[in-house]
């Protein structure tokens, strides 16, 4: 209804339209086209006019060419960029559960019953059965002096338990190495070098006196007791028969005796007074510490000539033969000057380092009063220091002081003992009364060497940490835990022996007892299976002959009481995947 309040005009204008409107026709759509409709078929009409396309230009035909070539290749690129992410991801999964599908497609026309189950259960166990020898009674007892071996060979075969090797019943011997790639070798009770493994024993050096040896770069280098290190090439059979020379002697002239002529150079740097011979070295893959008898230490790259890919990881501790200078020339001594002296109270004052040990690029040393002082490669925290870009490579030496946080605070911390495996540290610590260290003037009490605790740092990631656990890397030192718990009597004892291999570590006891840990592929631990350990356990004793193991391994074997023991003359020693025990020559 319209407001009266509008104006009488527009009121009339309203009512006037509504009535025009009420009174228009109506119609709807049937009506209108009602004339149209009829039962014929319907058939669609087409124009006969043909359309005329205008004419493109050549201009304009290649750009609408290039414009849909264009679209062509991203949809092409696009398709290919999600075959190739499609591909990945279908191989990295395939690689990553290789194992299930492998059982899958194996198992998934065989169906599992408990009895399918103690069958593969027996044949595995009738597997292992058939790994484990059998002495023949004829061979000698583990009594009798020889060497046994167990581990990689280097012919491709593993070793799972302590095999003994004919060549050395009955004999001392000074020092073993063992090598994978190049022949092992041993010092026999006179001195003598002989190169050596499970099918043939040669001589390799008469009559040096040689009380140690040690391989790195394909290149035996052996310690003589006159404090001189013999560099002796095991691949180069001429450079090694071109140094040696046979004289004849001024009292006996119808004896001869072998002379060989290259030894390591230390007339450029033994400049101490007093200071004549080496008493001590270590070896890595690419370079040797030496420790004279005055307590410095020197240091050179290892090999016949250096690689043409050689290249320097800080291992050498000289500032000038870091990782951005050229690789120094092979057995030219060079002093480590920022580990010999010390600065304090505006002076240089000479520090005495009494031990060294080296992985497979770095290096630990401990000086005399007992700090620990590390450098190299450090990638994975072997060097006891954070793992950080700038810290990837130490071409110096730095001190490892990160023990205080594991003992209480008003105690005095002294390294005992070092050690290193490919690229792992070990360390003992030794805890100290502040009161009882002075009194004692630096020196360790009978009382405080009991507490002695074993730490390590570095890679883990096939064990050889030893703290239980499996990790890629550890800056900070962790404890060897089991070998710290004193209170078991299975591993009661400190460790007396270490022997470091790439990735494995044995240690023997005070007790006699050996216990190892680590990588396990090649059967290095001896206790004949090939399961890595993360923390250290018992060795199953030497196999004795005349006896059936396989009849009941687990108590034969693997019983609580048939653990490796051995005597005082007995000694331990480790390659990169091997090792051996031997009769130590007094």
């Amino acid at each position: 209804m319209i407001p009266r309040r509008l104006p009488t005009n527009i009121y009339r204008r309203f009512s006037v339209a509504n009535i025009l409107l009420k009174n228009s026709p109506k119609f709807d759509d049937a009506e209108l086209l009602a004339g149209k409709l009829t039962t014929d078929l319907y058939k669609a009409k087409r124009s006969k006019e043909d359309f005329q396309w205008s004419p493109k230009s050549n201009v304009e035909a290649e750009k609408e060419y290039a414009e849909r070539m264009e679209k062509f290749m991203k949809l092409s690129a696009a398709f290919q960029g999600l075959l190739i992410v499609v591909g990945l991801g279908v191989a990295s999964t395939v690689y990553m559960k290789w194992p299930q599908i492998k059982g899958w497609w194996l198992a998934k026309d065989f169906r599992l019953d408990d009895d399918a189950i103690e069958q593969l259960k027996k044949h595995k166990h009738k597997k292992a059965l058939l790994e484990i020898p059998y002495i023949p009674e004829d061979q000698k007892p583990s009594s009798v002096p020889s060497l046994y071996y167990w581990g990689a060979d280097g012919r491709g075969n593993s070793i799972k338990f302590p095999t003994r090797v004919p060549w050395f019943n009955d004999q001392y011997l000074r020092d073993v190495a063992l090598s994978e790639v190049s022949p092992n070798l041993a010092i026999d009770a006179k001195g003598n070098l002989l190169a050596w493994d499970r099918k043939s024993c040669d001589m390799l050096l008469p009559g040096q006196d040689l009380v140690q040896v040690k391989i790195s770069n394909d290149v035996a280098y052996a310690l003589n007791k006159r404090g001189q290190i013999l560099v002796i090439p095991l691949k180069d059979k001429f450079e090694r028969k071109r140094n040696t020379q046979w004289r004849r002697s001024w009292l006996m002239p119808w004896k001869k005796h072998c002379h060989y002529r290259w030894k390591l150079s230390t007339s450029p740097c033994f400049r101490e007074k007093g200071e004549k011979m080496i008493t001590q070295y270590c070896v890595g893959k690419e370079h040797l510490i030496v420790l004279s008898n005055v307590g410095k230490a020197y240091v050179c790259a290892t090999g016949v000539e250096p690689a043409c890919d050689a290249k320097s990881r800080g291992q050498f501790g000289v500032p000038t033969l870091s990782q951005f200078d050229q690789f120094p020339d092979c057995n030219e001594l060079y002093e480590i000057e920022l580990l010999n002296n010390a600065v304090g109270q505006n002076k240089i004052n000479q520090r005495k380092i009494v031990q060294i040990a080296c992985g497979d690029h770095h290096t630990l040393a401990r000086d005399s009063i007992g700090e620990l002082y590390s450098f190299g490669l450090n990638t994975n925290g072997q060097l006891g220091q954070p793992i950080s870009y700038d810290m990837e490579t130490v071409a110096f030496p730095k001190k490892v002081g990160n023990f205080s946080a594991h003992f209480p605070r008003d105690t005095f911390l002294k390294c005992a003992d070092i050690h290193c495996s490919g690229n792992t540290s070990y360390v003992s610590v030794v805890p100290q009364d502040m009161r009882a260290y002075f009194k004692n003037q630096g020196k360790v009490a009978d009382e405080d060497s009991a507490k002695i605790t074993y730490f390590s740092f570095g890679i883990g990631i096939h064990g050889e940490l030893g703290n239980g656990h499996f990790k890629h890397s550890q800056s900070e030192p962790t404890k060897v835990k089991i070998l710290n718990d004193t209170k078991d009597s299975k591993f009661g004892g400190r460790v007396k022996e270490w022997a470091c291999g790439e990735n494995h570590v044995l240690c023997k006891l005070e007790n006699g007892n050996v216990v190892a840990w680590g990588s396990n592929d090649k059967g290095q631990l001896g206790n004949g299976k090939r399961i890595k350990s993360c923390k250290p356990f018992n060795i199953p004793k030497l196999l004795e002959p005349g006896i059936r193991y396989s009849k009941d391994p687990e108590n034969l074997i693997y019983g609580s009481e048939n653990f490796m023991k051995l005597s005082d003359e007995q000694s331990i020693t480790a390659g990169g995947n091997s090792s051996c025990i031997f009769w130590k020559a007094k």
